[in-house]
């Protein structure tokens, strides 16, 4: 009797498998158990920190670097950087060097102002992408107008209330760069390095342990990597989203598969003695 149940446990169709995968999957990412550990990591609690000490007011560009195949990671750490620099009151240049990011960018602020009532052109504004990084870098340091003198729509962007009192990087009191490319980098070389722009970097998992010198040296002043950074990112700022509820998946998919590895390996025990 117990050897035909063992048996039936080892020959289970896959197909219920995959199933019983699908809907825990379904289940995490539709309703977010926040799973994450309140042991939030050194480097994201220091972007945190960083941001959450920025006086009202300041104005922080927020550079978005990252493509549809690299949005799953990257998307929920940019979600949840806006809400926090909006949280706080502070004032958001959104830019972006990779041509890719347009329709994500939109995405995300087409979401998160209106949670916080906040308005275009007064709390935040868009720029166009820039094919070349380097000479829009080199560019801010003395004249942000002379590479961004209009906004995504066209608009002046001398005109915009956002943009008072902002000419170059003396002006910019923070940097976030969240890229599935080597922008980070360039960032700290250009602004962080060579004039004092502080400088936050969000990457993708397999990118992160490449940035542990930068951290080091004190060259970025935290760094959120992959899913699990936006996690607890959401976590710190109290608002679960898609991080939380990625990481609950992945997390819930993995007890599950070392659950079914253990009770085979038990079966196959067990009918060895039989």
């Amino acid at each position: 009797m117990l050897k035909d149940k063992l048996n039936a446990v080892l020959k289970i169709d896959r197909r219920w498998i995959f199933l019983a995968l699908a809907v825990v999957l379904f289940g995490a990412i539709m309703h977010p158990l926040g799973l994450i550990s309140n042991k939030i990591s050194r480097d994201t609690q220091s972007a945190y920190d960083f941001m959450n000490k920025l006086p009202a007011g300041s104005f922080v560009i927020l550079s978005l670097d990252y493509d549809p195949a690299t949005s799953p990671e990257l998307n929920p750490q940019a979600m949840a950087v806006a809400r926090h620099a909006f949280s706080k009151d502070l004032r958001v240049g959104v830019v972006t060097y990779a041509a890719g990011a347009t329709a994500l960018i939109e995405k995300v602020f087409s979401v998160v102002p209106g949670e916080f009532k906040k308005e275009y052109g007064r709390d935040y504004v868009i720029f166009p992408y820039q094919p070349n990084a380097v000479a829009a870098l080199t560019q801010m340091a003395s004249d942000i107008y002379g590479i961004y003198d209009k906004d995504k729509d066209g608009k002046d962007a001398r005109s915009l209330p956002v943009m008072k009192e902002i000419k170059n990087y003396k002006n910019v009191s923070l940097v976030v760069c969240i890229a599935g490319t080597s922008m980070p980098d360039a960032w700290v070389a250009y602004a962080g390095d060579k004039y004092g722009v502080p400088v936050i970097a969000g990457v993708t998992a397999i990118s992160q342990p490449g940035y542990g010198p930068y951290l080091q040296k004190k060259q970025l002043k935290g760094l959120l990597g992959g899913m699990k950074g936006a996690a607890e990112y959401e976590y710190l700022i109290k608002t679960p989203g898609e991080g939380t509820s990625g990481m609950d998946a992945l997390s819930l998919a993995h007890v599950m598969v070392a659950a079914l590895i253990i009770v085979s390996n038990i079966a196959i025990v067990i009918l060895k003695y039989l």
